[in-house]
């Protein structure tokens, strides 16, 4: 109940179910709006399915949430030995291997966001985040749907919501933190200057042999979308790491973005020549910019040290701007803890619907870790620099 309402919830097989207005009141001033997950409807990785699931006391809505759905590979956090035996039993018999999962956030977010009535009071956004539990854990039991999760849940969120999510049978792991960077700077030579002075000397090198690359920013990429699926393809195919189907981003996904988030959109390109070789696309929200995605074409990225201009790009770019922290996702923590990020904890929690089950996923959660998986995390330990709860936006 809130003031006296019943709470009721509905699921939403889009977003479009809601009026754009409706849902960015419950969300101000993020980048990552209706627009934004319109985008994401549009352009789905894989094997997803993105909707929504809304909370109203009365008439009024209180709550919404996004949610999505997928098979999820239990090899996913599995390393050594038993990797490839896992892939030859899912060729063969994929349903011992992938469970079908109801999460609550997106493949395409760094965090799962859950909205809330301005200024509604605590408890009822507990009363309001049970409800769309309740309605999450309803939908699954429709739908034949046996696994249920809330992907990205940062500690801000944690704090308060963790009890609660206990109480209903959740288990909660670490999972790969956010890399945020603090930029009260009023130019380049102030952010340098916080730096260690073996990254500041390291970095002024790299920007002196530099002089070839160019940078711009744009606000649509029309006329370069297959160049910049490709540069992406790339990137990827040259990370480290490899987090399955969470990893994908479908060609379609940077044209819908640029597209439906117009004016929070921005891409940056970096060219030799004409020729381009990088790019960067964010959003921008009045006191952050999230840097979504990136990529870069090899060997010029290794030669040019592309990796650090684009990020000493993207730095300026906030500092000329005002915009006080820039959200540096996944990934690449030793490099980014040197460049003087922090982390911003997060978590993801789960839980089977089967009440004979669920104790084996509690047991076995520690292993499913993704934080204990990445190689930088695991190189920095104890040294890993993580913020407190609520410390960045």
């Amino acid at each position: 109940m809130i003031d006296g309402q019943p709470i009721a919830v509905r699921h939403l097989t889009s977003i479009t179910g809601l009026p754009r207005e409706d849902w960015d009141r419950l969300f101000p001033g993020r980048a990552e709006g209706w627009d934004y997950f319109r985008a994401c409807e549009q352009a789905a990785p894989e094997g997803f399915q993105a909707s929504a699931m809304a909370a109203y006391a009365g008439a009024a809505l209180v709550a919404a949430v996004p949610l999505f759905r997928t098979d999820y590979r239990h090899d996913l956090s599995l390393e050594g030995p038993l990797k490839p035996v896992v892939e030859w039993i899912h060729r063969g018999a994929p349903k011992l291997v992938a469970l079908p999962v109801l999460g609550m956030g997106s493949p395409l977010t760094e965090e799962c966001l859950i909205g809330f009535q301005p200024g509604i009071k605590e408890h009822d956004r507990i009363a309001a985040f049970e409800a769309l539990l309740r309605g999450m854990n309803d939908h699954a039991a429709e739908n034949k749907i046996p696994l249920l999760a809330l992907k990205d849940v940062m500690d801000r969120d944690a704090t308060w919501a963790n009890g609660l999510l206990k109480k209903q049978g959740f288990t909660g792991v670490a999972t790969l933190p956010v890399a945020t960077l603090h930029l009260p700077f009023s130019s380049e030579d102030e952010y340098l200057a916080s730096l260690s002075s073996s990254m500041r000397s390291d970095l002024r090198k790299k920007m002196r042999r530099a002089n070839k690359v160019k940078f711009e920013f744009r606000d649509s990429i029309a006329d370069i979308e297959d160049e910049i699926a490709a540069l992406f393809e790339e990137t990827r195919a040259n990370s480290k790491v490899d987090y399955g189907s969470f990893d994908e981003v479908p060609a379609t996904y940077f044209r819908e973005v640029m597209r439906n988030c117009h004016g929070k959109a921005h891409v940056m390109l970096g060219t030799i020549d004409d020729k381009l070789i990088s790019f960067n696309i964010s959003l921008t929200e009045p006191d952050r910019l999230l840097a979504k995605y990136i990529g870069m074409r090899y060997p010029d990225a290794r030669e040019h040290n592309l990796y650090f201009l684009n990020w000493m790009a993207m730095v300026r770019y906030c500092i000329d701007r005002g915009i006080p922290w820039m959200q540096a996702g996944h990934t690449s923590y030793r490099q980014k803890a040197r460049l003087g990020c922090k982390l911003k904890r997060s978590w993801i929690y789960f839980k089977h619907r089967n009440m004979l089950i669920n104790p084996l996923f509690k047991g076995f959660g520690p292993m499913m870790a993704f934080d204990q998986m990445d190689p930088d995390l695991q190189a920095l330990g104890d040294d890993a620099p993580y913020l407190e709860a609520g410390a960045a936006p």
